[in-house]
């Protein structure tokens, strides 16, 4: 992964480059430190973000120069655990250089030369990564679709403030949106759900869905956010007026009922001319927003932090089956020819990811949701068996 050790370059359009030289490298930021925390006490914290170091975390939610004054492409911080009884391992790359895939196939890679070394192998093979854009470039297809309605709010309204945020420099604007999320109230919830409950409702939501395919990804995608929806709906209701002003003020670009849900795509399945003999490893996710009524959210039946009775007869399974239906056919929809369009639109104004971020950071009704349990991350095996946890920092928010 020789990118890891590139610099991060602006030219005059706004568009980033990642620059390699070998006589001028910026090396990762690789850290080591020891805590008075046992695993043990995580371990029956069940491994609460209170329970584990607090200083695990050597960057913020998003990218900033570190002590050098360079943006690091890599940051790593392991902490022993006391006696001896555990390590924590924090690794962080900005989406400059790399989606989840990416980082995922370089913590695999990283794992399994561990490994490799620990069992006392001689010699480590080579396998070999694909970073260059032009790979995508090469497999787009021609026929381009044009953008929908929802993905042209999202990537081709222009706003004063994405305006604002391109003119500044990566590690300018690392600083002011860590700032900014300093100042913004963040809670990290965990939730677990079992497969059962998912087959469950899986089952209920298809007797009130025409759909013939009904994914686990589609359930949970509808179900959390129909929860936040009903969340904000509720919170909206109870507010007075001068609350209600502030917050239609804070979401311009949003119409009075709307919430928008934002589902992270990786866009490699859907190329079909994609060259598989080199797995690509940079940035290739795309953001696909999903706009719906709170109104309507609100009716699914979340009553309070519980989501339904114990035998779920508050669920209404038809305003679920709605939102399945929406994240089905926009996963549907996901043809080559779309992504085409969408990549057309990203080169034709290369600031277009800072209008998308404005609209981001200026509306509180959102939600945000990545799928990352097909990489493969939670098997890594650096020599001593698969970790115990691994989960992202309390205060996750997409690096820009």
């Amino acid at each position: 992964f020789p990118i890891l050790a590139g610099r991060l370059v602006v030219n005059s359009q706004s568009r980033a480059f990642v620059v390699v030289d070998r006589d001028n490298l910026n090396l990762p930021e690789y850290i080591e430190s020891e805590s008075p925390i046992h695993y043990s006490f995580a371990e029956c914290a069940q491994f609460n973000p209170g329970a584990l170091p607090i200083s695990a975390c050597i960057v913020g939610p998003s990218p900033t120069a570190s002590a050098d004054g360079q943006l690091k492409l890599l940051n790593v911080h392991i902490i022993r655990l006391r006696d001896n009884s555990g390590l924590v391992l924090f690794a962080n790359m900005p989406h400059y250089v790399c989606d989840g895939f990416g980082y995922s196939a370089f913590m695999r890679r990283w794992a399994e030369v561990c490994a490799l070394m620990h069992n006392g192998a001689e010699s480590v093979p080579f396998c070999n990564y694909a970073f260059d854009r032009a790979i995508l470039d090469r497999a787009m297809p021609e026929q381009m679709q044009p953008l929908d309605n929802a993905c042209r709010r999202v990537y081709s309204t222009r706003r004063v403030l994405g305006r604002f945020l391109s003119w500044l420099s990566p590690e300018a604007r690392g600083r002011l949106l860590v700032e900014g999320c300093k100042r913004m109230p963040v809670s990290a919830h965990i939730f677990h759900i079992s497969k059962q409950r998912v087959a469950e409702l899986r089952c209920r939501i298809a007797d009130e869905s025409p759909l013939r395919r009904i994914s686990d990804n589609d359930v949970l995608t509808a179900m959390i956010s129909q929860a936040v929806g009903a969340a904000a709906c509720a919170a909206s209701e109870n507010m007075g007026f001068v609350e209600s002003a502030l917050r239609l003020a804070r979401r311009p670009f949003l119409a009075r009922d709307e919430f928008m849900s934002l589902v992270i795509v990786d866009i490699r399945p859907r190329l079909k001319q994609l060259e598989q003999t080199t797995p690509y490893v940079g940035g290739c996710i795309t953001g696909i927003p999903v706009f719906s009524s709170l109104r309507r959210m609100s009716q699914a039946g979340f009553a309070g932090d519980k989501y339904g009775d114990k035998d779920g007869n508050k669920l209404d399974a038809s305003v679920l089956a709605d939102a399945c239906a929406g994240v089905r056919q926009m996963v549907d929809g996901l043809t080559d020819s779309f992504v085409s369009g969408i990549d057309y639109a990203i080169n034709r104004d290369p600031t277009c990811y800072a209008h998308s971020l404005a609209l981001a950071l200026t509306t509180p009704e959102k939600i945000i949701i990545t799928n990352q349990t097909r990489f493969g991350l939670y098997d890594c095996d650096f020599g001593c068996g698969a970790p115990q946890w691994v989960c992202p920092p309390p205060t996750f928010l997409t690096n820009f």
